[in-house]
């Protein structure tokens, strides 16, 4: 293997560890904001439905 070679290999290695980064990082992101909503929709039922006693 010569030196272009392993310089196409690891530019290939490079994009893909920063698209799986990426997409780890969308994920997490997208479930801290779920949970986030979740806890916030459900904060306010309770506090609707204690309006209603």
């Amino acid at each position: 293997m010569d030196i272009s070679q392993q310089l196409i290999l690891a530019s290939i290695a490079g994009w893909a560890a920063a698209a799986l980064g990426l997409v780890v990082s969308l994920l997490l992101l997208y479930i801290v904001i779920r949970q986030g909503v979740f806890h916030g929709l459900r904060a306010h039922t309770r506090w609707i439905d204690n309006g209603k006693r």
